[in-house]
C-alpha cells in the first residue's frame, strides 16, 4: 500500500506528498496537494498544483524551474490532457484527503498515512451490525487479523496514547480480551462434560490455571504440574506426585491440587434412609491428597530447588476437583448427603467441575462490556 506524507507549513496548511498521475522513464505528471483551513467554505479544504517534469535517464525527480503561465502571449496557451484512467485515481486520492481534514483538520508536524485499498477502506466504513455479520462469516480470518493487531499494539505507542486520551478504554479492552479467554474455557466444558479422560482435564486446567484463583478468591501461581512432593524411601520408590503444586501469590502458602474427571462418581449407593456415603473414588482421592500434604510438609526443605520460590512453612491448603454435581446430585437427599461431607472436611476444598465452570460463566457475565448505546 502507498504511503502519504503530510507536513504542516503553518497552523492552517500542510503540504502533502505528490500524487503521481502519469509516469514514464523520463517524464511524469504529478499533482501536489495541500490541505488548508478555508474559513469561507470549510468543505473546500484542498488546493494544489499540477507539475509536469522531465529528467535524464537514471536521474532523480527534482523540482525544476517552472514556466509561468503569466509569460503566455496573446494567442498562446497550454493544453493539459488527463485521461479517464488517470482522473479517477486522482479523485479517489483527493477524496481521502478531504476525509482526513474532516476527521482531524490540518495535521500538525510531519505524519505518514497509509493509503488503503478500496475494499479495505469500505470495510472500515461498515456499521457495527454489518461488521459483526462479516466477522461472524469470516471468523478464522478475523482471529488471525486480531493476533497481528495485538502484536502491533504491543510494539506501538498508539495504544498508550489512545488510553491517555480516553482512560475508560483500558478497562473495556482488558474486559474484552478477558472475556474471550473465559469463553474459550467455557466452550471446552460445554463440549466435554462427558469426557472421562483424567489426563485431558489435567492438561486443560493447566492451560487455563486462572480458574483456580476464581475458586479460591485470591490469586495463586501454579508452580508445576505433576510435581514431586516427597515420600520416597531408601529404595527410591513410593514417591508422591500431585497433579498441580501452587502457591498463594501474596502469602507464599503452598496449595496442592488434585484433578479427577467430571465422570468420577461423587456418591456411592444409598446406605439406608436416604443417606449416601461418598464414593470410593472420592474418599480415595481425599486420602491421597492428605498423604501428599503430609509428605510435602515433612520433606519441603529437602525437595525445594535452590533459587526457587520459597513456600511458607504452614499447613498447606488442598483442592480436589472431581465429579459433576448438576448431573449426579439429582435429589434433595443426595445433595444433603454430599454437602454434609463437604462442609465437614478440614484442610481440603472439595469442588465439582460444573461448579468451576459455573463460576467461569459468572465471571464472563461480570466482564462482558455493556452494549454500546446507539441513537435512533
Amino acid at each position: 500500500m502507498d504511503r502519504l506524507s503530510v507536513t504542516s507549513t503553518s497552523a492552517h496548511s500542510a503540504i502533502c506528498s505528490d500524487i503521481v498521475i502519469r509516469q514514464s522513464e523520463i517524464v511524469r505528471l504529478v499533482f501536489r496537494p495541500e490541505i488548508v483551513d478555508n474559513p469561507r467554505d470549510p468543505r473546500a479544504c484542498i488546493r494544489g498544483t499540477f507539475i509536469y517534469q522531465k529528467k535524464g535517464k537514471g536521474s532523480d525527480w527534482d523540482d525544476v524551474r517552472f514556466t509561468s503561465l503569466a509569460t503566455l502571449k496573446k494567442g498562446e496557451g497550454y493544453q493539459l490532457e488527463i485521461k479517464s484512467g488517470e482522473l479517477l485515481p486522482l479523485l479517489l486520492q483527493l477524496g481521502a484527503l478531504y476525509r482526513l481534514h474532516r476527521r482531524q483538520g490540518v495535521p500538525q508536524g510531519r505524519h505518514q498515512f497509509v493509503r488503503l485499498e478500496e475494499n479495505l477502506a469500505q470495510f472500515l466504513q461498515l456499521g457495527e451490525g454489518d461488521l459483526h455479520a462479516f466477522l461472524d462469516t469470516h471468523s478464522n480470518d478475523a482471529i488471525q487479523t486480531l493476533h497481528k493487531v495485538l502484536r502491533w499494539l504491543a510494539s506501538s505507542t498508539a495504544l498508550a496514547n489512545f488510553i491517555v486520551a480516553d482512560t475508560d478504554q483500558i478497562a473495556i479492552l482488558n474486559a474484552v480480551l478477558g472475556v474471550a479467554s473465559i469463553r474459550a474455557v467455557r466452550a471446552v466444558w460445554e463440549s466435554n462434560r462427558s469426557n472421562g479422560d483424567e489426563q485431558f482435564w489435567q492438561q486443560t486446567l493447566s492451560e487455563h490455571a486462572f480458574v483456580f484463583s476464581q475458586l479460591l478468591a485470591y490469586p495463586i501461581l501454579v508452580i508445576r504440574g505433576k510435581a514431586y512432593v516427597g515420600g520416597k524411601r531408601l529404595d527410591n520408590r513410593h514417591g508422591n506426585v500431585v497433579d498441580f503444586l501452587a502457591r498463594a501469590k501474596t502469602s507464599g502458602n503452598a496449595l496442592l491440587i488434585e484433578i479427577k474427571t467430571p465422570q468420577t462418581p461423587l456418591l456411592a449407593a444409598e446406605y439406608r434412609d436416604e443417606a449416601y456415603p461418598l464414593s470410593a473414588e472420592v474418599t480415595g482421592a481425599l486420602a491421597q491428597i492428605l498423604q501428599y500434604k503430609d509428605s510435602l510438609t515433612q520433606d519441603l526443605r529437602r525437595i525445594s530447588e535452590p533459587g526457587s520460590e520459597q513456600f511458607l512453612l504452614t499447613e498447606p491448603r488442598s483442592l480436589l476437583v472431581v465429579g459433576n454435581a448438576e448431573a449426579e446430585l439429582t435429589s434433595v437427599a443426595k445433595r444433603l448427603s454430599f454437602e454434609r461431607f463437604r462442609e465437614r472436611l478440614t484442610g481440603v476444598t472439595l469442588v465439582t467441575f460444573d461448579e468451576i465452570f459455573g463460576r467461569v460463566a459468572q465471571l464472563e457475565q461480570l466482564l462482558t462490556p455493556p452494549p454500546e448505546a446507539h441513537g435512533p
